[in-house]
């Protein structure tokens, strides 16, 4: 073989080698560290915020806007505790390499990992569930920490409102006895004072409790309303006794939407009938949530995941994990090295209803990183979700 030819094939061998290189270099992967509760008394719900991730992340694997970047989701198993999903937090961070946070569900846990952020400087998004107001508070709220989802006092003081002007003043409250509770049942009790209305007695329920007889009995049959402020398995017991003790008959029902959600009840019981609700992602698509952005959504989810009803954690998850998809575009989010300038893009984030968004538009707050979304008011009738009313974001933007 003459020297002409040797040097022809290593030409062309440097160039393919050079050419794989370039390929390599180009594909960015970027790690997001998931810390969802598995197993536990939260598992149910980890697991329908687990769809709701996976579903943006696929759907931004196939936007062109993210051509040549590879998403990697590395989750591990909070177990609903704070300590846990510290240790795993850091083990996500030091070893693995992950670029951004996202998860929580649990308050107790979402608060820790949002002071974690700040000692690590990463930037953390909660994915679902944690609407406690102390993620806000100026003892916590820091640059790398957001919210997407309303906050309690958001969902409190629009539904107080609602509650005294269409049901009834005085309110028995019935709260589960950790954060979560202890911080809704506060919100509820300063929004009920501030539209006219009054507390007629409370009970805190320790969390995890599975005999619900003996707090449902002390509720104070002459109020005009009962109101539950529970999620996750607490939420079933608690809803279930108070209808077999026969309190629908004496008074009404009101509360949050995770009384009810689609992972607890896939359908809706008995014992919800006559229910009015708040929340920011009522299952069923009708009066005001009849959008094609919805229906869209809706139809995306179904075609993944079966006609199972769109649970509450997967739509929270999901529009969390749009907005901070949304903050890695505009600012060019490459890794850990960009992450100031992702703190910045998350802050005063802005976006208009889309598939993406399909409850309606949301922006986050840049003074304490806290979502402004529109939030829906409805009952339970003849066994489904009847949605009646829109609190609109510019609504929400009043409330500080």
């Amino acid at each position: 073989m003459n020297s002409k030819k040797i040097l022809s094939i290593i030409a062309s061998a440097t160039l393919l080698t050079l050419s794989c290189m370039s390929a390599a270099q180009a594909e960015t992967t970027i790690k997001i560290g998931f810390i969802n509760p598995a197993t536990g008394v939260f598992s149910v719900l980890g697991e329908s915020a687990r769809m709701g991730l996976g579903l943006a992340i696929e759907r931004a694997r196939h936007n062109p806007a993210f051509k040549g970047i590879n998403f990697v989701v590395e989750e591990r198993d909070s177990a609903a505790k704070a300590a846990d999903a510290i240790r795993y937090s850091r083990e996500l961070i030091q070893r693995e390499r992950v670029d951004v946070l996202m998860g929580g569900l649990s308050s107790a846990v979402c608060l820790a990992m949002q002071k974690l952020a700040a000692e690590e400087q990463i930037v953390y998004v909660n994915a679902s569930g944690c609407w406690v107001d102390e993620f806000t508070s100026p003892e916590n709220k820091n640059k790398y920490s957001f919210r997407v989802s309303a906050s309690n006092e958001q969902r409190n003081i629009t539904f107080a409102k609602w509650l005294v002007d269409n049901v009834g003043k005085r309110w028995y409250v019935a709260y589960s006895d950790y954060a979560y509770g202890q911080s809704g049942f506060r919100a509820f009790k300063d929004a009920l004072a501030s539209a006219g209305g009054e507390i007629a007695g409370s009970i805190g329920v320790p969390f995890g409790s599975t005999d619900m007889a003996a707090y449902m009995s002390k509720v104070d049959r002459s109020a005009d309303g009962l109101y539950f402020v529970f999620a996750g398995r607490d939420a079933i017991l608690a809803l279930q006794e108070a209808n077999a003790q026969g309190l629908k008959e004496k008074m009404k029902f009101a509360g949050m939407q995770s009384l009810i959600v689609p992972e607890n009840f896939p359908k809706l019981p008995e014992a919800a009938e006559g229910l009015n609700f708040i929340g920011d992602y009522p299952r069923a698509a009708n009066g005001p949530l009849d959008t094609a952005e919805n229906r869209e959504f809706q139809k995306l989810f179904h075609e993944k995941f079966g006609e199972r009803p769109v649970g509450l954690n997967a739509f929270e998850a999901y529009q969390s994990a749009n907005a901070l998809l949304l903050a890695i575009e505009k600012s060019g989010f490459k890794g850990r090295a960009d992450t100031d300038k992702l703190a910045a893009a998350m802050s005063g984030l802005e976006a208009p209803a889309s598939v993406s968004f399909p409850a309606g538009p949301i922006t986050i707050r840049a003074a304490d990183h806290q979502g402004v979304v529109p939030l829906y008011i409805g009952h339970v009738e003849g066994g489904s979700e009847r949605v009646t009313h829109q609190i609109t974001a510019k609504e929400i933007e009043a409330i500080k």
